[in-house]
């Protein structure tokens, strides 16, 4: 089983959760062999270490590629758009499991792992609050915080560049989710909600993922089930200077998070039309 995701030092708790939660649900066979790829800027090597020791599987890291320079973002990171391009960091060639740094596993991706998604290059679970470059949009809409990769079909099809391509020419407020869902179309494998699941109270979950504002480590009452995740790890401890985090922002900073999502649309319209001004 080959899983891929990608985290700044801003994540580096996320990260650690679910570095923790791969190690202690991903598989139930002891004889599954496990790799995991981590793309990212600015973690040192110290932290590196660090998180190698919150999982017996080995870690393999790839630095962020400088080709998203030309991306337009609304936020300042590009490595989202690194599950663009999974061959680029994984080599992988017959599928891969992407897992974003603000979600933890909670049961057994095998059988995950051995769907049958053909003829379809991905599978995914629908994003449960539509489509955020389109409010009227009532479409299915895919959530790529989880993604099953077909990865023959994905080369076959030359998917990487041509999903750079739509990121380059678009300006999508959810970055590369925007270009999968524009690409794509309908062209993606529906997954039950339990393998991508912002619903923290249900218990099914296999897969929780921590999609609004405030992260876990940004709220002064983290969520339990991730909470103990981040016990197990070397950063435990980090855990206590969270509300000294908080408290050193402003309460404009606070507020904004919170209200990120609904300015986004506006925002993203002026920016694609000054783009689409100066090709």
């Amino acid at each position: 089983m080959h899983i891929f995701t990608a985290a700044n030092s801003n994540y580096i708790l996320g990260l650690a959760a679910l570095i923790k939660s791969i190690d202690l649900n991903v598989t139930k066979s002891r004889h599954e062999q496990v790799k995991i790829s981590i793309v990212s800027t600015d973690i040192d090597p110290e932290q590196k270490v660090q998180l190698q020791n919150c999982c017996k599987y080995q870690l393999e890291w790839q630095e962020l590629q400088s080709n998203y320079d030309q991306l337009l973002s609304l936020s300042g990171s590009k490595l989202a758009y690194a599950r663009l391009e999974p061959e680029k960091y994984t080599k992988e060639t017959e599928r891969l499991i992407w897992l974003d740094s603000d979600a933890i596993v909670l049961g057994s991706l095998e059988a995950l792992w051995n769907l049958d998604i053909n003829p379809m290059p991905i599978a995914a679970a629908p994003n449960m609050w539509g489509n955020p470059n389109n409010s009227q949009d009532r479409n299915p809409y895919l959530n790529s915080g989880v993604l099953l990769y077909n990865m023959k079909l994905w080369e076959e099809e030359q998917l990487s560049e041509k999903l750079i391509e739509n990121a380059r020419l678009n300006l999508w407020a959810d970055h590369d989710q925007g270009a999968l869902n524009s690409f794509l179309g309908e062209r993606w494998k529906p997954l039950d909600q339990i393998w991508n699941n912002p619903n923290t109270e249900d218990m099914s979950t296999k897969v929780m993922h921590f999609i609004s504002r405030p992260k876990p480590w940004e709220s002064s009452a983290p969520n339990p089930l991730w909470l103990d995740m981040l016990s197990q790890t070397p950063f435990k401890d980090e855990v206590e200077k969270i509300p000294n985090k908080l408290n050193a922002m402003s309460s404009f900073q606070l507020k904004y998070r919170k209200l990120d999502p609904w300015l986004r649309e506006p925002v993203l319209k002026f920016k694609s039309y000054v783009k689409k001004q100066t090709r």
